[in-house]
């Protein structure tokens, strides 16, 4: 899924994409994005999104991908903040993911009115380290957090969607390219991947596919995270962008000066160490969840709230 071919994937005809999965009309394009192409579409079940893989080669078969992103459905069904692919279809012409449409992701809504007050803000955070926490105890990592793929219902109740594992772990640092082919899906040039996933194309001592087999892990999303929690309190400026991040890896680049905006000094210092550089040196998400209970986050969050909203919003009440 990997291969580059945007000039396909933008001049495509949708229609003629859309008519090997029925159902599904065509409403609007969603972004900008290169890698898939993401529409709304219109189904007797409501909208939905699509994203559409647009093979470049009949012989192209995404039968391991789709054995695991069916896996992940079935783990990411049972945790009430994460929201996967409903449905994933291959055909001799394209890979198809398909989940609901929501109104707003958290980019949209950072920027919304009423704007989000502090304790709104601190309970969406609470919500998606609950949600990556029992993603990863499951084995499942997300791979692209960013504001963009976290959508936020009208009663600020959280997703986590969109997880990006079929996406490559690592990048070379000098061509930015393949960042926005793969990443950059709203061209904002924010960069919230890892550090430690890219890798300079000409140290040979350095073998992408080989370093932890080229597999996610839990630190590269605590590290997205805290990016994410950071734009959230700066009220949607971002800490990274794709120069600034690299420059972050060779420290050269601070963005503590940035984060001496934020006022809460819990949230503050929550986020810092989410984004330290060295991986070795985050922590998960449970102990980010425990060791800020009662100051970051209060204790009626783990106590009451969560599970009150997570019942009722299950039962339809």
């Amino acid at each position: 899924m990997g291969n580059i071919n945007s000039n396909l994937v933008i001049s495509a005809s949708i229609d003629n994409y859309l008519s090997e999965i029925e159902g599904f009309k065509y409403k609007k394009s969603l972004g900008s994005a290169l890698f898939l192409k993401t529409i709304c579409c219109k189904h007797a079940e409501g909208h939905v999104v699509v994203k559409i893989y647009i093979k470049t080669s009949p012989d192209i078969n995404l039968k391991s991908y789709i054995k695991e992103l069916e896996a992940q459905k079935q783990l990411l069904n049972e945790i009430p903040n994460a929201y996967p692919f409903q449905q994933i279809i291959q055909t001799e012409k394209a890979g198809y993911l398909i989940r609901q449409y929501f109104p707003n992701n958290l980019y949209d809504r950072i920027s919304t009115r009423p704007f989000l007050n502090t304790i709104e803000k601190k309970w969406i955070s609470y919500q998606l380290l609950k949600g990556l926490s029992e993603a990863h105890k499951k084995g499942v990592f997300h791979g692209d957090i960013k504001t963009e793929n976290i959508m936020v219902t009208s009663w600020n109740w959280v997703y986590l969607s969109d997880f990006a594992g079929y996406k490559p772990t690592y990048l070379p640092e000098d061509n930015p390219e393949w960042f926005s082919f793969f990443f950059d899906s709203s061209a904002r040039r924010t960069c919230y991947i890892a550090p430690e996933r890219f890798y300079a194309s000409n140290n040979f001592l350095f073998q992408p596919e080989n370093t932890k087999d080229g597999k996610l892990t839990a630190e590269m999303d605590i590290f997205s995270l805290g990016c994410v929690i950071a734009e959230l309190f700066l009220e949607g400026s971002s800490i990274f962008s794709f120069s600034q991040l690299l420059r972050y890896r060779d420290n050269k680049y601070d963005p503590n000066l940035e984060l001496e905006k934020i006022h809460d000094i819990h949230i503050r210092s929550l986020i810092k160490d989410m984004i330290q550089l060295n991986p070795e040196d985050r922590k998960s998400a449970d102990y980010y969840l425990e060791h800020w209970k009662g100051t970051a986050f209060p204790t009626y969050f783990y106590d009451f709230l969560h599970h009150y909203i997570h019942f009722y919003r299950f039962i339809g009440i």
